[in-house]
């Protein structure tokens, strides 16, 4: 329903495999779901017991194996999934914030759909006098795995000019 109202939205997600009484249909279901949900970033996690809680005393422990294997087979999936959904924005456009020059022209920055230091970054080729801290329109032009490349199409604002 996201999607619908809104097919830009940035949407992420953590997973934990391996939970107590987890078993390989669950896992099956897991990867199901990521296929059909197409998120823009997700994090895979192994369980492990945390002093305290209730899931520590849990009876059908996985095999630590196991949930490396788990999470090793969800976060391969999780990677091919998020960089088709970057490929999906190509010919989009959005809102970028510069935060670091790479350049002349040429910027790093978070488009609107990316965490800071979490997701995926966006590479800018600006022909303006773009400067560090500015927020400009960009259209995807390219991909490499999450990561984008975009064209300033026009500055939207400047950094305390």
């Amino acid at each position: 329903r996201i999607r619908q109202a809104c097919p830009e939205a940035g949407i992420r997600s953590n997973f934990i495999v391996g939970f107590p009484g987890e078993t390989e249909q669950d896992v099956d279901t897991l990867r199901g779901f990521l296929e059909a949900a197409r998120l823009d970033a997700i994090g895979v996690f192994g369980y492990s017991d945390e002093d305290g809680t209730e899931a520590e005393s849990l009876p059908g422990k996985v095999d630590p194996d196991e949930i490396a294997r788990r999470v090793e087979d969800v976060a391969s999936l999780a990677d091919e999934l998020m960089s088709q959904r970057a490929g999906d924005r190509i010919g989009t456009d959005s809102d970028v914030l510069l935060e670091r020059r790479l350049g002349p022209g040429r910027f790093e920055g978070r488009a609107a759909h990316q965490a800071p230091e979490v997701d995926g970054v966006t590479m800018v080729r600006t022909g303006q006098d773009a400067r560090v801290g500015d927020m400009v329109r960009a259209r995807f032009a390219e991909t490499d795995g999450v990561d984008l490349a975009a064209d300033a199409v026009e500055v939207l604002s400047t950094a305390g000019r």
